[in-house]
């Protein structure tokens, strides 16, 4: 499918980035399109359809196709945000920003050092809602083979690249959202190093509001019941969390092995500056086999100390138990003895 939009093309375009291509916002700022900030913040009436203008930048020399989408947000597993998925899944997640662009979807063929001006048609939904909807436009280019690095320890890495432009979408007079945030659940796993991985926790963080508040600061804390020296930290600066969506918050566990029992996680989110804060805290437990799996891919050998430690204390009881039971029976042994010679009278 090649794309049915207006498009204008630019010649001589010099210098190269990263995968030989660019992205950049197109226009200028109108009463409902702001871009300032190399993104698109729309903002209109219920229904309202605005036009908003994409750059793609082809910095090769080369012909070269690129496929392009309008995709909805949502938020990685490293805490950012995310626009590349064709469709996001969410519980909270009601409207697709994706599916308010026309087009939303096309593959481009852009002529060598050439950029190729794209022009979408963004409609705001007509059901009021409060907040924000996020999305972004993605491109990338379209069956080009990866190309390959070789890392310092001789492992092949293939390069995809892929570029996002922002879009936020609100409607006049409506109010902002707050956020809703939460702790679904907290799974023990995997922390993957590359050669050298690690136990950790997953605790999966759910944001059930349109709401976004920039970028926070974390401070995870695990404590485990019964337990009062156990203490593990994560702090995270930058956590992006997009609206209605949820990812998966890493809690290393370091050197340490994992361990059955029950833990309380509290975590922390704040604004830059400190000025709001949010406080999230769920109760988990991690089972004997979670533990003995997850440390066995971490490469972390079972510590039987324990159990050494327990069948020397046993077989030290066994020893003075035996000891006693010995030393109680000789004596005895020779109280019977003595007892037999005093009784026994002399014939005169």
């Amino acid at each position: 499918m090649f794309l049915m939009a207006v498009m204008n093309f630019q010649t001589n375009i010099s210098a190269a980035t990263s995968g030989q291509y660019a992205l950049k916002v197109g226009g200028e700022n109108t009463d409902n399109v702001n871009i300032d900030n190399g993104s698109y913040m729309i903002t209109g009436d219920p229904g309202q359809t605005v036009e908003v203008k994409l750059l793609i930048i082809n910095k090769s020399s080369d012909a070269r196709k690129f496929e392009y989408n309008v995709n909805t947000a949502y938020t990685t597993n490293d805490g950012g945000l995310g626009y590349d998925k064709r469709k996001v899944t969410d519980s909270a997640l009601k409207i697709q920003t994706g599916n308010l662009a026309d087009p939303n979807h096309a593959v481009i063929k852009i002529p060598g050092t050439t950029t190729a001006t794209v022009t979408a048609k963004i409609t705001i939904p007509k059901k009021k809602y409060t907040g924000y909807l996020m999305g972004g436009f993605n491109v990338r280019p379209y069956k080009e083979k990866a190309k390959g690095t070789v890392a310092s320890n001789g492992t092949l890495i293939k390069n995809k690249f892929s570029y996002s432009v922002p879009i936020q979408i609100h409607q006049k007079s409506s109010e902002n959202a707050e956020p809703k945030y939460s702790i679904t659940s907290v799974k023990p796993g995997i922390q993957n190093l590359g050669q050298k991985k690690h136990g950790a926790v997953y605790a999966n963080i759910h944001n059930a509001s349109n709401s976004y508040s920039g970028q926070l600061d974390s401070k995870a804390v695990v404590t485990k019941k019964g337990d009062k020296s156990f203490k593990i930290t994560e702090t995270k600066n930058g956590q992006n969390i997009a609206p209605t969506s949820n990812y998966n918050y890493m809690i290393s566990w370091g050197n340490k092995n994992l361990q059955s029992g029950n833990y309380h996680l509290k975590l922390t989110y704040k604004t830059s500056g400190g000025l709001k804060s949010w406080i999230l805290e769920k109760d988990f437990s991690i089972t004997n086999n979670d533990a003995a799996k997850y440390n066995k891919l971490a490469g972390i050998k079972p510590n039987y100390l324990w159990l050494w430690i327990l069948l020397g204390v046993l077989a030290l009881a066994i020893i003075l138990g035996l000891g006693i039971y010995l030393g109680k029976r000789n004596n005895n042994n020779n109280n019977n003895g003595n007892s037999g010679n005093t009784t026994r009278r002399r014939r005169r």
